[in-house]
């Protein structure tokens, strides 16, 4: 039964709902400040008429509990949801984008905030001098005047969608404003991929290169695995007798001197495929190498089963190879791109020669092969073209 005490300027109205599993108390509560008009009757009368409408609302689940403020909200959000669903990697960049979000809008009560709070939070991210971490080119210089990018401000405004989504199904708030804010269109961008020469200039550059890198790099341009599959590779995921590779984890740094090791994000990221016999001759003289320095190392060395490894077995850190890659690019005079472009050459290259897309995205892990055809489009144009031609060289009657 609702209950009702003096508080202020108004009277706070309590339901209980029980107990929780840990025999807590769950009591439900607002604040009703009534009219001035109402004479001392009229008032009693209205505090029970209040006290009935709002047992009701909590009994029918229509009970906003929306005084709580953003930032409080999104700590018991992070410990009741995030750390219990979210994947490490992601749970960390959540706690990242909430420290600029709460800063901005951790004040405001759920019931309060508006699209325009998010709208306005979205146009001060898109200042200069906001990202704390800029890029800067050769000579170190700035570029972008220190801005995040449209791409970086529209995760923040996901970020904030998710937890209001949340809110809603815990009954916080009615509504997810956030679904009637205005984040910043992200402009479409075109994959970058080396082409055919490029990539044999490149596969010769890095002949002259430690062994370690070299075959990281080869396995990139060979298989088109991303690079936390890369570095979550055991040399039980090799079959050297039938050329098979097989990815079942990724290895992830997520801070503070952390690497984590966890299963693919999706059922299609784990699979298998068929590797070349060059490839997995170079695997074999890796993994030679590897054993040698083991025997260096003696019992410092710890046994991870990792092909990638530090200089004492430890897993490598993924950033290593990025930071690596771009001085290797650097110094052999090569266009600069990202590891990940390795992947996009790699599909490319297989589209070009006229492999399925099925075949395709079944390699690169994709859920679908849409996902492959929607990426992959500047590849299919060429095929369209070659198909065009086929077509005019067959049925051509001159």
């Amino acid at each position: 039964m609702a209950t009702a005490r003096r508080k202020g300027r108004g009277y706070e109205i309590r339901v209980s709902m029980g107990c929780d599993m840990n025999g807590k108390k769950i009591v439900k509560s607002k604040t009703w400040v009534p009219d001035k008009k109402y004479t001392p009757k009229q008032l009693e009368k209205e505090i029970e008429r209040q006290k009935m409408l709002f047992e009701e609302q909590v009994k029918t689940g229509n009970c906003p509990n929306s005084n709580i403020k953003f930032q409080p909200y999104s700590e018991l959000w992070i410990k009741d949801y995030g750390e219990q669903y979210l994947a490490p990697k992601t749970l960390s960049r959540y706690c990242e984008y909430l420290k600029r979000i709460n800063k901005a809008i951790g004040h405001i009560k759920l019931k309060d905030l508006q699209p325009l709070h998010l709208n306005a939070f979205y146009r001060n991210l898109s200042e200069d001098g906001v990202s704390l971490r800029v890029k800067r080119d050769e000579n170190g210089n700035i570029i972008g005047n220190g801005k995040l990018s449209p791409k970086t401000i529209v995760e923040h405004h996901r970020v904030i969608s998710k937890l209001l989504s949340t809110a809603v199904k815990w009954n916080y708030i009615n509504d997810n404003v956030a679904r009637r804010a205005d984040p910043p269109k992200v402009p479409a961008k075109d994959i970058d991929f080396l082409n055919e020469e490029e990539t044999k200039i490149m596969l010769y550059a890095i002949q002259n290169e430690p062994i370690t890198y070299k075959t990281m790099i080869m396995i990139l341009i060979y298989t088109g695995i991303r690079r936390g599959e890369l570095f979550g590779l055991e040399w039980k995921d090799i079959d050297f007798n039938n050329n098979y590779l097989n990815i079942v984890r990724t290895s992830q740094y997520i801070g503070n001197k952390t690497i984590i090791t966890k299963e693919p994000k999706t059922k299609s990221s784990q699979r298998g495929m068929k590797i070349s016999q060059s490839l997995i001759d170079l695997l074999k003289q890796y993994r030679a190498w590897q054993s040698e320095q083991r025997l260096k190392i003696g019992s410092e060395w710890h046994d991870t089963d990792r092909l990638f490894t530090q200089w004492n077995g430890q897993p490598m850190y993924p950033d290593s190879l990025t930071k690596w890659f771009h001085n290797f690019l650097q110094r052999n005079n090569l266009r600069s791109v990202t590891l990940h472009s390795l992947r996009h050459t790699n599909a490319t290259i297989m589209i070009s020669e006229g492999t399925d897309i099925r075949t395709v995205s079944n390699r690169l892990g994709h859920a679908q092969t849409s996902t492959t055809l929607n990426i992959y489009t500047h590849a299919l144009k060429s095929k369209d073209t070659q198909a065009a031609e086929v077509l005019d060289d067959v049925l051509s009657i001159s």
